[in-house]
């Protein structure tokens, strides 16, 4: 079944411009970035990323930040859905998320990020948070 995702005027650009927010706020270490586009009740769209990032150089495939970015798009378009950026460094493992809603990816808090990433959206259970894993505010990425 082919699914057709609805992308406004601008929504690209803006898409665009919000990813590169997301990897300036990154900071150094290895990406995990996950995003997932609720497109109605039984159908989601889901795509990650991984990259990683030092003070002076950023490895990207081309080809998954385009993916991510058409994804984004589409849940800037109005459609709902959610962000989690997890980040290894040489001494930790941290996650951060952000809701998409109303058009725009808003920062979760710690607290939130908590609850969201330890929640499962399909089937509704609770999961048990990861040793060592810290859950941090999230940085506003929207504008």
């Amino acid at each position: 079944m082919d699914l057709r995702f609805p992308i406004g005027a601008g929504d690209a650009d803006r898409a665009t411009d919000i990813f590169e927010r997301l990897l300036e706020k990154s900071g150094n270490g290895t990406h995990h970035l996950v995003i997932n586009v609720v497109v109605d009740d039984r159908h989601h769209a889901l795509t990650n990323l991984r990259f990683e990032q030092h003070d002076d150089s950023l490895h990207i495939s081309a080809y998954e930040a385009l993916k991510f970015c058409r994804l984004l798009a589409t849940g800037l378009s109005g459609l709902t859905g959610g962000i989690a950026m997890r980040t290894f460094s040489a001494d930790s493992e941290s996650v951060r998320c952000w809701k998409i809603a109303d058009g725009d990816p808003l920062p979760l808090n710690r607290a939130e990020t908590f609850s969201a990433y330890c929640y499962n959206p399909f089937t509704r259970e609770i999961k048990a948070p990861e040793p060592g894993v810290q859950y941090e505010d999230a940085p506003v990425i929207h504008f």
